[in-house]
């Protein structure tokens, strides 16, 4: 019989976007020949950070993210259910963007051995008029601009940008001593900090593993550059696919569609509740106050082929947030491992 049950989750501020969203994909555009360490005298001090973890030769990039339901037994035997998950997108680029656009290779390996990588839906955008699904995992290239790091992620015909991303910030913090001991920002601002719980005093990790020599976190800050339309379901049925389905079929118009109740929202718009705006090709509605997320965004309909159809907005500029585990303030770092990073919590794990 079981006495306790807890649901654990990493909440990740992006999490249409898939993690993530953050740093996947894979796409044309990589560079022949070998890394060449001159190549690295005219990058900014940004891009040697990216670099130092980015490149396949230095172990590439990891992301975790989790969602753990626990539960203990009345003899105390700590169980993880199956329809929770633990897991890292893996990514890194062949050579230094700067001899050229690199194509950002990724994977996803799972760091409990005892869970599955879940099914991620791959993100829809609007651009230019048109719906386009994106890959899990995504499709994409890396380039620099000026002292920044740019990532263009593609749609799956391989060439339609969907969005861009633009890294300002990778700081490198380096790691050492048992895992325990680790940053609190480490444990509050990444997936990592779900291993800190326990029920019934049952652990979920070894918090005396040391952590690998040369284990290191990355502090990424990345903004969006360009509007970014996400489009989805508005309704029942759930699709997959560039045919999302619609607020309604029987609306020609936007100002025909108001007033309009949204259950995904708990709210009724008015027309005046937002502008009408042309947005990412199509006749569009945006809403005046954001919608309650971590990265600032805001509900839109606008008028496509099928009907009216749903989706949000991410402005121009926008920094990506997240929501720490435990709450509060969305702040702007996004924290990946690097690969000795990654080994050292495999190692630790108890699940």
């Amino acid at each position: 019989m079981k006495e306790n049950k807890k649901r654990l989750v990493n909440r990740d501020g992006m999490a249409a976007m898939g993690a993530a969203l953050l740093l996947a994909g894979c796409g044309g555009g990589g560079s022949s020949g070998s890394p060449s360490p001159a190549t690295s005298a005219n990058l900014s001090a940004i891009q040697k950070s990216y670099e130092s973890a980015a490149l396949a030769l230095n172990g590439g990039l990891h992301y975790l993210s989790g969602g753990l339901t626990l539960s203990s037994s009345s003899n105390g035997t700590l169980g993880v259910s199956s329809s929770s998950y633990f897991y890292a997108t893996d990514s890194s680029i062949p050579q230094s963007p700067s001899i050229g656009t690199q194509t950002l290779t990724v994977t996803t390996s799972n760091v409990s051995k005892s869970l599955a990588v879940p099914t991620i839906i791959p993100p829809r955008m609007l651009v230019n008029g048109t719906i386009y699904s994106g890959s899990v995992p995504e499709h994409a290239q890396v380039s620099y601009s000026g002292d920044n790091v740019q990532e263009d992620y593609l749609a799956t015909d391989g060439k339609t940008i969907m969005r861009t991303l633009i890294g300002t910030g990778y700081d490198v913090v380096s790691l050492s001593g048992p895992i325990s001991a680790s940053p609190t920002e480490l444990f509050a601002d990444s997936a990592l900090g779900l291993l800190t719980n326990s029920i019934n005093g049952q652990p979920l990790y070894n918090a005396q593993t040391r952590w690998q020599s040369g284990a290191a976190y990355v502090k990424i800050v990345r903004h969006a550059q360009g509007d970014e339309v996400y489009v989805g379901d508005c309704v029942a049925p759930v699709t997959t696919g560039t045919n999302p389905t619609p607020c309604s079929t029987t609306a020609s118009t936007l100002e025909s569609f108001f007033p309009y109740a949204s259950t995904a929202d708990a709210k009724t718009y008015q027309i005046t509740d937002g502008q009408i705006v042309t947005l990412g090709g199509a006749r569009a509605w945006v809403a005046t106050l954001p919608l309650a997320s971590a990265t600032p965004s805001y509900r839109v309909y606008f008028q496509g082929s099928a009907g009216i159809q749903a989706g949000y907005l991410i402005k121009d500029g926008t920094t990506l947030q997240l929501v720490p585990l435990g709450g509060g303030t969305a702040q702007d770092s996004y924290f990946f491992l690097n690969n000795a990073a990654l080994q050292t919590v495999k190692s630790a794990i108890a699940f």
